[in-house]
């Protein structure tokens, strides 16, 4: 293995001991797993940019006079065997990835290539990953002073080259590299604050790479521009597929964003049983609870018993957002009960839903205020509380978090935090009753 800085401004010599010239940089052929190394370039006598084929390489060690100690290049064949070329204007060099972005997921930021580790796989030699930390920055520059830095403790980044979105021809002067994988596993809040720090164009690349509902939710918790920016460069139909996969309040939300004529011509376009659900939470006062409530819900007749609900559960596998409760209805689905999970789970499974469900329900019309629903969560306790019409019949449910949202100052919403926080956050879980 050797770094890319190694290997620059250094000398290149053919097997007679001359100089073609210094190495400026290498060409090579993008790969899933590694880039594979084609051409060495350097500068000859006359200062022209040429390329030999990486064949011609046989090996590298330290020069062989007192001039020459740091790491050359030694070819396999005489500067007379060695047929140069001149450089091609559009060839993917190695050069040309460093200083630019990839996504620290474990940091949760946007880093910089500061070197590349080159290696022989399979009788090729191939770029094998990309370094960003604080050792490659050092020994790129060259600094005697602080190449100790290693001893610290302090040691690269290293991302593999697996890792690494691929150089397609179209991206190629593209400066940023997803771990896709990775990417996905963070929460919205992140990606939010990664999409911040990098180009309009980076923006969609990252955010194509989330499922329907990862996107739904970034798009909402970024800034008002990136929002604006994102949602222009969809056509209609990426757009009507991503709001027909998510939940109803979340593609209402999306749909607020937009001018008023491109919101109707996509609800005109989508599912006319997704839209009029749409539609409906559109139709609310933006202060009032039916605006931020969620149209998806678990709901039991009374007959049913526990064995017949919690096979129900099991093969309509609902969110985990929504199962808390389970919310009992009778023929005309108006609200009689709650059944809390683990009362479901303890109960004999013969026993009917009426007999085991609480008949006391804290619930909140669809026409109160915000307000109204953080004052009863607060006062019972609640993280989740059912939404009803003025007929009582239940039209869906709030959760705790979303109502908080709607009362955190804007500045703390935007703050980023430390990575050991976020990894905290990611890592733990927090308790609900």
């Amino acid at each position: 293995m050797v770094y890319f800085s190694q290997l620059t401004n250094r000398c290149i010599f053919d097997n007679n001991n001359e100089c073609l010239g210094k190495l400026i940089d290498l060409v090579f052929l993008d790969g899933k797993n590694y880039a594979q190394i084609t051409y060495l370039v350097y500068r000859d006598e006359n200062n022209y940019k040429k390329k030999i084929a990486w064949s011609f390489v046989k090996e590298f060690k330290e020069g062989t006079n007192e001039k020459d100690d740091k790491l050359c290049i030694y070819l396999n064949s005489s500067i007379d065997e060695v047929t140069p070329f001149f450089l091609k204007q559009k060839e993917s060099l190695v050069g040309d990835i460093l200083d630019k972005q990839v996504i620290d997921v474990n940091g949760v930021k946007v880093v910089r290539v500061n070197d590349l580790i080159l290696g022989k796989v399979d009788n090729m030699f191939c770029i094998v990953a990309v370094c960003v930390g604080a050792t490659s920055f050092v020994r790129r520059l060259g600094i005697p002073k602080l190449s100790g830095l290693a001893s610290t403790g302090i040691k690269d980044h290293v991302i593999p080259w697996k890792s690494v979105e691929r150089l397609e021809p179209a991206f190629h002067d593209l400066h940023l590299k997803v771990q896709r994988d990775k990417i996905e596993d963070l929460h919205p809040e992140d990606i939010a604050d990664i999409m911040e720090d990098v180009s309009p164009s980076e923006r969609i690349l990252i955010f194509n790479s989330l499922d329907e509902r990862k996107a739904a939710k970034t798009l909402l918790k970024s800034e008002k521009g990136i929002r604006g920016h994102v949602l222009k460069s969809f056509k209609l139909k990426k757009i009507m597929d991503l709001l027909e996969n998510i939940p109803t309040d979340h593609a209402a939300d999306i749909i607020s964003l937009m001018p008023v004529k491109r919101g109707e011509d996509i609800l005109n376009a989508m599912d006319k049983k997704v839209a009029a659900k749409i539609r409906k939470i559109l139709n609310y006062f933006p202060k009032s609870v039916g605006s931020l409530m969620k149209t998806e819900f678990i709901s039991v007749p009374t007959n049913n018993t526990a064995r017949q609900t919690i096979n129900s559960l099991r093969k309509t596998n609902p969110p985990s957002g929504t199962a808390y409760h389970i919310y009992v209805v009778d023929k005309d689905k108006h609200l009689i009960g709650v059944l809390p999970v683990r009362a479901l789970l303890i109960a004999n499974p013969a026993s009917k839903v009426e007999e085991i469900m609480n008949k006391r329900v804290i619930y909140v019309r669809d026409h109160s205020s915000k307000e109204t629903a953080a004052r009863l969560m607060a006062r019972y306790d609640l993280f989740v509380l059912p939404v009803v019409d003025k007929d009582n019949i239940l039209r869906g449910l709030i959760k705790s978090d979303d109502v908080l949202n709607e009362y955190i100052p804007e500045r703390l919403k935007r703050q980023k935090f430390l990575p050991l926080s976020i990894r905290h956050r990611q890592n733990g879980s927090h308790k609900q009753n």
